[in-house]
Order: structure tokens, then C-alpha cells, then sequence
């Protein structure tokens, strides 16, 4: 067989095969987290948020704050207690309207709870 005939079928297939991917993830909200960080904070974004008891009344967020703070946020994994088997602790550092927030979160299988929160100006 042919180099041009061989290049051919391999691009005809490769073409069939961004065609039958186009159409199958097409209107999916299909993203890819490499990174420990992302993975972290994307499994956060999905999961019920409660807030602790010791958590002052004046800090408590809406969920639009609360997401927002997420998606911006950063882990700080030298001051997360990822050790655990249970719910690890993570230190979500993020800065939303000129405010830097730390929020101290524990995740389990099915919440997320907010621990603490301090903002500095």
C-alpha cells in the first residue's frame, strides 16, 4: 500500500473521530483538572456547603460568594491537613472586590464544611 493511501485512511478516520467526539461532547461541561489544586477545588465547587458553629454570624457568605471564592481560590497545601483518612482540611486562600479571604474548609464525602473564615482588607 501507498504512503499517500495510508495517509488517507488515517486521516479520514482521524477526521471521523473529531466528528463522532464533537457531537458526542458537544453542550458537556467536560473539563480536565491536572493539576492537585484544581482537583481540589473542583471537587469543593460540588459538594453542599454547612458552616461550622464557631463561625462568626457576621462572616457568613451567600453561595454565589462562597463559588466565586472557590473558583478564584487557591490551596495552600503546606497549611491543609491532608494527612487524614476521613475529611481533610484545606486552606483555601483567595481575593475577591479588593478583600483577601482565608477560608479553612473541611471535606467530606457529601459536605463542606467552613471551619473558619478571616478577611483582611
Amino acid at each position: 500500500m501507498s504512503f499517500i493511501k495510508r495517509l488517507g485512511y488515517y486521516l479520514g478516520g482521524f477526521s471521523a473521530g473529531l466528528i463522532f467526539l464533537a457531537f458526542f461532547l458537544n453542550g458537556k461541561r467536560t473539563q480536565c483538572n491536572y493539576g492537585p489544586d484544581a482537583r481540589v477545588l473542583n471537587n469543593l465547587s460540588k459538594k453542599e456547603w454547612v458552616y461550622a458553629p464557631g463561625v462568626s454570624q457576621s462572616f457568613i457568605l451567600d453561595s454565589l460568594t462562597i463559588q466565586a471564592l472557590i473558583k478564584n481560590g487557591d490551596v495552600d497545601f503546606g497549611l491543609s491537613e491532608i494527612e487524614k483518612d476521613s475529611c481533610k482540611i484545606y486552606l483555601i486562600e483567595t481575593e475577591l472586590k479588593l478583600r483577601e479571604y482565608d477560608l479553612k474548609v473541611e471535606n467530606c464525602a457529601r459536605t463542606a464544611t467552613i471551619l473558619s473564615i478571616r478577611v483582611s482588607d
